[in-house]
């Protein structure tokens, strides 16, 4: 894929701030292209004595969840571990594992937030930007808004509220597990976000290839001691 290289990643949280500020106003909301048959799922894990992340990425064919492309790639953690600011963390080895993809997917969905973020521009928003590609975030826990609360079988949803105005969904995608906090990234509406991310599920938590590149990254970080 091509990857613009629109700021160099700062070493400082007001140097970082100051980029999504500048940037956030540049991510799009707007439906999904009706022919998008390849989605990614990429995710990171963190070796605290190595100062080492591992990232993944995975393809997937919709609607058949048949595996095509898959990459990995590994770096030195240079930015703090600041809530709100994972893209500057985890941003420069995401964007080295999605470069080594053979094919191009049409949508991907990262671990983190789109614009249901505290200044509307998560990890998914970002490197939608960055990519220029649809981006969906898919998160394990909420970061900014409010819901009212879901019952506990598959399927319970709420719209998640960030200054009176819906900016996602939380969705129980497996029952009694704890919800999912989906929201669009770039070039994607809220809509089209939760079909994706419905569309991919297969029994499980998370969607398909974000659950396979965090099984990837993981394994990478094990092996690597």
């Amino acid at each position: 894929m091509q990857i613009q290289e629109l700021h160099p990643w700062p070493k400082t949280e007001e140097e970082a701030l100051s980029i999504q500020q500048t940037l956030r106003v540049h991510a799009i909301q707007k439906p999904l292209p009706p022919d998008c048959k390849l989605v990614a799922g990429v995710d990171t894990a963190y070796d605290p004595h190595q100062n080492l992340t591992f990232a993944a990425a995975a393809v997937f064919s919709l609607p058949d969840m048949k595996k095509v492309d898959s990459a990995r790639a590994s770096k030195t953690a240079e930015f703090p571990y600041i809530p709100g600011l994972h893209a500057f963390r985890e941003g420069p080895v995401l964007l080295k594992a999605i470069r080594r993809l053979t094919v191009t997917p049409d949508v991907i969905i990262f671990t983190g937030h789109g614009i249901a973020h505290p200044r509307m521009f998560g990890l998914a928003s970002h490197l939608g930007v960055i990519l220029d590609c649809p981006t969906i975030g898919c998160a394990r826990k909420r970061l900014a808004g409010q819901f009212d609360p879901i019952g506990e079988e598959q399927g319970g949803s709420a719209d998640l509220i960030l200054r009176n105005k819906p900016v996602g969904l939380v969705y129980r995608s497996r029952e009694k597990v704890k919800p999912i906090f989906i929201s669009p990234g770039h070039l994607c509406t809220i809509s089209d976000a939760v079909r994706i991310i419905i569309e991919c599920l297969r029994g499980y938590r998370l969607p398909e290839p974000l659950r396979y590149a965090h099984r990837m990254a993981n394994r990478d970080k094990r092996e690597s001691r």
